[in-house]
């Protein structure tokens, strides 16, 4: 994007506040008419009321003169400069209130701006697919939509505003000193070409130097992001004075760049001040000499007014620099931003995307392939299976072999690449996201919990259930009890990613969570990875009920959570080589009957063996659930039938 058109749009920002605009502009152009009206009256109180003359035939009439000169007051005297003392308050009292307003509105302008940005930046990773956030880092976009936005923030609040009362300022000033003195006023711009000069130059060195910390500052975010997740690997694998040394080292780059931006602004600032000193050196010397010379009009007034008005411009025009600075710094940060606003959304919904409405839950892959779009090998190829309504289906295979990329294709995390995925006979791309994904629950391999209490989180998928349905999910994962265990029940904290609970006890959660939205798909990502085998059959007794009448889609490793699906499909690959029923599969004699030997048949053998000799009683683990069949029906919609 070219940078004319990123200060286009990141202008556009101001269209919805153009009244803060207004009352900012306002107090800008209000606070330097005051300001360049001060030395004026220091030049007629210098010359009418001390020296007592009036200025020569051909400069600017005195301004306040005539109005002092009503109220009855002379020349020269101390009742003349009383009157001139209060008007210099009087306007000095005003500038401050102008200063407010353009300063305060000004202010409230560029954090509604931020407000935003940021909203567009989140609103837009919201709503990216699992794509984007596989080729992203999570570090970039949090420095991007904190660190960059504010640089576009301060660019409104000071670059924006400032610049803006410089240059009214420096009209006005110009302005003001030809019309009294042009000889003079061209002696005293001199040096100010210079320094506007070397206030570009200052910007362009530092605008590289600012560039590189703000890489820096994105590198150690990321540093900070993937630590902070890592925590425990780094602690098992006691690297943490590596960590420390990683850290360390690139944050003493950006101390180092840091640095060469201070030097820059050590340089700058003096050089900048000396440049101010000359040019009221010149004032000084030339304006003394043309007084004494009555040459063009100049007095002492005038001389003084003169040199008000270059200290008046010499901190305006110095922080040119920083004002250019700023602008450079929000355009680079800006094209940041807006790299991520305008990062195509590659699932989305069509302009004729239909409701699904009253879901079956009938699940087909017809010739599926998929890809994702940083690889060039299919992970799925040629996926063909139907789910029926009510049916589970266990999907099985060794790690890499597509189990998950497989089930992400039903709501929609990624599109196909060939062939299609339909839910009750329509593709999915043509149905709205936000209805298909109302339709499909989902327990993941890793369940994240929110920073909020244990029934807030549960809540998350439907925001609208009762307090009795809650503890009906909570129950039927068998969560209920471990959740009354605590002092708060229900209303404890779990902690950023549910930290204060175990592996089980989250995952458990998680399953409640998405039992509760009461979907017509349920998909579980290997959702009973993290508990013991006791649990695992005391889930699946739930489970066996509340997957009456909806379509389930099982991940899982351990064979004791399939072996009853009416269908199983091994993956290998990404192809489906083997698929039938539990028995069936057995007879084959492939990948499914290796791993039933290693996991279940000494356990069966053992099992039988028990029996046999009246060891074993049949109940074993057949532990009484916490809550009543006929009632968790009705309360997730199931009429028990």
């Amino acid at each position: 994007m070219q940078t004319f058109d990123v200060w286009k749009r990141m202008i556009s920002y101001l269209k919805p506040y153009k009244l803060w605009a207004f009352l900012a502009f306002f107090g800008v152009v209000g606070s330097n008419i005051l300001a360049i009206s001060i030395p004026a009256i220091l030049r007629d109180v210098i010359d009418i009321g001390i020296i007592g003359v009036m200025p020569l035939l051909g400069v600017m009439p005195p301004l306040f003169a005539d109005m002092i000169e009503t109220f009855g007051f002379e020349y020269g005297n101390a009742n003349y400069m009383l009157m001139a003392g209060l008007l210099v308050v009087g306007l000095g009292v005003l500038r401050g209130l102008t200063g407010f307003i353009f300063r305060y509105f000004g202010e409230i302008l560029s954090h509604y701006i931020a407000y935003d940005i940021r909203n567009d930046v989140y609103d837009k990773v919201q709503r990216q697919s699992f794509t984007y956030h596989d080729e992203s880092q999570t570090g970039t976009l949090i420095t991007r939509a904190i660190s960059d936005v504010d640089e576009i923030q301060r660019f409104f609040a000071f670059g924006l505003i400032d610049g803006l009362n410089t240059a009214l300022l420096f009209i006005g000033v110009t302005l003001m000193m030809f019309g009294t003195s042009p000889t003079l006023a061209v002696i005293a711009l001199l040096p100010i070409i210079p320094l506007a000069v070397l206030s570009r130059n200052f910007a362009m060195m530092v605008s590289p130097l600012w560039k590189k910390i703000m890489e820096r500052l994105q590198k150690l975010g990321n540093h900070l992001q993937e630590n902070a997740l890592g925590a425990e690997v780094v602690r098992a694998f006691n690297r943490e004075d590596y960590e420390v040394q990683r850290f360390a080292k690139d944050n003493d780059r950006m101390y180092h760049e840091r640095m060469d931006l201070i030097r820059q602004w050590a340089t700058y600032l003096p050089m900048s001040a000396l440049i101010i000193a000359f040019s009221t050196a010149l004032v000084l010397f030339f304006g003394g000499w043309m007084e004494r010379a009555g040459v063009g009009g100049v007095t002492v007034g005038l001389i003084v007014a003169f040199n008000a008005y270059v200290l008046l411009l010499a901190q305006p025009i110095r922080f040119l620099g920083f004002v250019i600075l700023l602008m450079t710094q929000a355009i680079s940060s800006a094209r940041r931003v807006f790299e991520i606003i305008d990062a195509p959304e590659r699932v989305v919904n069509k302009p004729e995307a239909v409701t699904l409405e009253s879901v079956r839950g009938l699940v087909a892959f017809e010739n599926v392939a998929f890809q994702y779009s940083n690889t060039a090998e299919d992970v799925l190829e040629d996926i063909n299976f139907t789910a029926k309504p009510g049916e589970v289906v266990a999907i099985l295979g060794p790690t890499g072999s597509g189990k998950s990329s497989l089930v992400n294709l039903i709501p929609r995390f990624y599109d196909v690449s060939a062939g299609r995925v339909t839910v009750d006979g329509v593709d999915v791309r043509d149905v709205t996201l936000e209805s298909l994904r109302r339709n499909v629950g989902m327990v993941l391999q890793t369940s994240l919990l929110f920073s909020a209490s244990i029934h807030e989180n549960i809540l998350y998928g439907r925001p609208e259930a009762s307090e009795a349905e809650v503890i009906a999910a909570a129950k039927a994962a068998n969560a209920h009890p471990f959740i009354m265990e605590f002092p708060d029940g229900y209303d404890t904290l779990v902690g950023e990613r549910g930290v204060t609970l175990s592996g089980g006890q989250k995952q458990r959660l998680a399953i409640a969570r998405a039992l509760l939205v009461n979907p017509s798909i349920l998909i579980l990502d290997d959702s009973t990875s993290s508990v013991d085998t006791k649990t695992e059959h005391q889930i699946q007794q739930a489970l066996d009920i509340l997957m009456e009448g909806r379509t389930t889609l099982i991940i899982a490793q351990r064979l004791t959570s399939v072996q009853n699906a009416d269908q199983i499909l091994v993956l290998r690959d990404g192809r489906i080589v083997e698929r039938g029923k539990h028995e069936d599969l057995i007879a084959q004699g492939g990948y499914y009957a290796e791993v039933y030997e290693m996991q279940m048949e000494d356990q069966d053998r053992v099992r039988r063996e028990l029996r046999a000799v009246g060891q074993l009683p049949d109940s074993f683990m057949d532990d009484k659930l916490d809550f009543d069949v006929n009632e968790l029906r009705i309360i997730m919609g199931q009429t028990g039938d």
